[in-house]
């Protein structure tokens, strides 16, 4: 998005404070989804008994998403409220490290590894992963190309601790 583009965005939000609430709910609502569902997962999987499945839905994706901030530090991307003079409409602080989002990989993580477990949740979540990658695109705190990344590579980690599960 460029200058103009955030800023009608901005003005709409500012103007329309039902709009602007609605927005901030749905970024504490969907990212709520996301860290819910995922312990959910894992207390499911411990109640089966599922102990190999348990440990490649922890280690994997706690090791990918150790991976992915190493990565956002090292690149330091700025964000968008640092790059272009807008002010963001999620309040954030934070400078750089804005590729890739962190929010939108674990969602869509956490969705891959639901969709092998139980396919609905699974479709719920990468539902809920688009519209979260929307909001923090649109509130200001993403690039476009900041939140596909996250769900690439939330995607391929999913996968990733799929796979290894499988293979053991």
């Amino acid at each position: 998005m460029n200058l103009e583009q955030y800023n009608r965005i901005h003005d709409f939000f500012i103007t329309h404070s039902s709009a602007f609430s609605l927005l901030l709910m749905a970024n504490r609502f969907l990212t709520a989804c996301g860290f819910f569902l995922y312990p959910l997962l894992l207390l499911f999987l411990l109640l089966k008994g599922e102990l190999l499945m348990l440990c490649s839905f922890i280690f994997i994706p706690a090791i990918c998403f150790l991976i992915v901030t190493i990565f956002r530090k090292l690149i330091n991307k700025q964000r968008p409220y640092e790059k272009l003079p807008i002010q963001s409409l999620i309040k954030k602080e934070k400078k750089g490290q804005s590729f890739p989002s962190r929010h939108v990989f674990s969602i869509f993580l956490i969705a891959t590894l639901w969709f092998y477990f139980w396919k609905p949740i699974g479709i719920f979540l990468l539902i809920a992963g688009i519209f979260l990658a929307i909001v923090r695109v649109i509130g200001g705190v993403h690039f476009i190309s900041d939140v596909c990344a996250g769900a690439f590579l939330g995607i391929i980690a999913g996968w990733i601790s799929n796979y290894i599960f499988l293979i053991c």
